[in-house]
């Protein structure tokens, strides 16, 4: 699976890093209880956002909030 997150990644060009976690440290040390989970992270590594299974308009509507 995560060949496959990395390779969408690459043909979408994100402009941001995706986190693959399933069997690493991260799950445990951002007590994740569901997969997928989008977090925005500010500059000063802050969580801005964090949520489970965030739509695609509930994503765009906390990004339009955190950049204005």
């Amino acid at each position: 699976m995560a060949g496959r997150v990395e390779a969408d990644a690459r043909y979408y060009k994100l402009p941001y890093d995706v986190l693959i976690g399933r069997d690493s440290d991260v799950i445990e040390d951002y007590r994740l209880t569901k997969l997928p989970h989008i977090f925005i992270i500010g500059k000063d590594g802050t969580i801005r956002f964090s949520q489970k299974f965030a739509t695609y308009d509930e994503l765009k509507e906390e990004l339009d909030r955190i950049v204005r």
